[in-house]
C-alpha cells in the first residue's frame, strides 16, 4: 500500500461532478488522477485505485491495470467482477449511504406520479386537453410494503410515514428502526405483496437477490397497486413484470432495468399504467459530491490499512 503523497487513481467514468473539483478533492488527500474514461490500454499501470461507478469492469481489464484496491463510486458494486478480485487480491471498497435520501425521495416521487398521473395529465394539457381521468388516488391510508428494511427501506418508510401511510415490511433481518416508526413485519415476501397497496424494493441485488421478485410475488398485487423499484433491475424477473403490466394486473412506477440504457424495443417502453425513469434515484446534486468525497477518503483508508467500507471481504 502507498503512503499519503503518493496515491494515484485511474477514472473510467465521469463522476456526475466538475473534473476540476475532483482533481482538487483527490489533490487534498494527496491522490493523483488520471481521467481513462475511453482508454482501451490503461494508463499507468499499477495504481492505487481505480475508480469507476457502474461500467461493467472485467478480470482481463483488472489484469491489465493492476490496481491494488477498487474504488466503486457507488453502493451497489455489482459491476466488479468480485471473482477475479479475489484471485488477485484486489481490495474493493463501495460508498454506503450516500444517496440514501435521493432515492427515498424518487421512491414517494413514482409513487405519486402513478397515483395522481401526473405525466399522462402533463401530456394531455400540453395536447390541448383538460380533463383526463375521473381522479387519482391520495397516498393517506393506504398501506405501503417495504421490501429491505435497511438504511433505505427505512428512509423510504419514513417519507411514506409522513403521508398518512401504513407501513408493512419483509427483510432476512428485523430492524428496531423500522418498527420504531410503527412499521410491522410479515412473514413473507407473499405477504408483503398481498397486503400492501404500493410495495417498494429496497434490498440489495446479488447472487442470493436476483430475481427474488418473480411471478409467485406480483400475482399478489390487486390492479389498483403499485409497484415501486428504485433499487435494482436484476431484483425483478422482467420478462414476468412486463407481461403482467401488459395484462393490467398492477401499476409500476421504475427507476431500474435489467439492461440499463433500456433497448428501444424493449417491451418495457410500451408497457401500460407505469412511469419510467432512467435510473435516476441516486442522482442529486447532493448525493453526486458526497460520493466523491467519500470515494477519495476510501482510497486513503485503504492506504492506511482501514476496512471501513470495504466490501470484498464481505462476499
Amino acid at each position: 500500500m502507498g503512503s499519503i503523497g503518493d496515491l494515484t487513481a485511474v477514472v473510467t467514468q465521469g463522476l456526475g461532478v466538475p473534473k476540476p473539483l475532483v482533481e482538487a478533492l483527490a489533490k487534498q488527500r494527496g491522490i493523483t488522477v488520471f481521467w481513462q474514461e475511453d482508454a482501451a490500454e490503461p494508463k499507468p499501470v499499477e495504481p492505487t485505485a481505480l475508480i469507476m461507478v457502474n461500467k461493467k469492469t472485467s478480470g482481463e481489464f483488472l489484469s491489465k491495470l493492476k490496481p491494488k484496491m477498487v474504488a466503486v463510486a457507488f453502493t451497489g458494486y455489482d459491476a466488479v467482477d468480485m471473482k477475479a478480485c479475489l484471485e488477485q487480491k484486489i481490495a474493493v471498497y463501495n460508498v454506503p449511504a450516500y444517496s440514501t435520501d435521493s432515492v427515498a425521495e424518487l421512491a414517494i416521487g413514482l409513487a405519486l406520479a402513478v397515483y395522481r398521473e401526473i405525466p399522462v395529465a402533463d401530456k394531455s394539457i400540453r395536447e390541448g386537453k383538460w380533463v383526463i381521468s375521473s381522479g387519482g388516488t391520495e397516498l393517506k391510508g393506504k398501506t405501503v410494503g417495504i421490501l429491505g428494511t435497511g438504511t433505505i427501506g427505512v428512509a423510504t418508510a419514513k417519507l411514506f410515514k409522513a403521508f398518512g401511510c401504513e407501513l408493512i415490511g419483509w427483510s432476512r433481518t428485523e430492524k428496531k428502526a423500522f418498527t420504531d416508526i410503527g412499521g410491522k413485519y410479515v412473514k413473507t415476501k407473499a405477504d408483503l405483496f398481498a397486503g400492501a397497496d404500493i410495495v417498494s424494493l429496497h434490498v440489495p441485488c446479488n447472487a442470493k437477490t436476483m430475481g427474488c421478485v418473480g411471478e409467485a410475488e406480483l400475482s399478489q398485487l390487486k390492479p389498483t397497486s403499485v409497484l415501486i423499484n428504485v433499487g435494482r433491475g436484476g431484483l425483478v424477473q422482467q420478462e414476468v413484470l412486463v407481461k403482467m403490466l401488459q395484462a393490467n394486473k398492477f401499476r409500476a412506477g421504475l427507476d431500474v432495468f435489467v439492461k440499463e440504457p433500456v433497448d428501444p424495443n424493449d417491451p418495457i417502453l410500451s408497457a401500460p399504467n407505469c412511469v419510467l425513469t432512467p435510473h435516476v434515484a441516486y442522482k442529486t446534486q447532493e448525493a453526486l459530491a458526497r460520493r466523491v468525497v467519500v470515494t477519495l477518503d476510501n482510497i486513503v483508508s485503504f492506504s492506511n490499512g482501514s476496512a471501513a467500507n470495504r466490501v470484498d471481504t464481505k462476499e
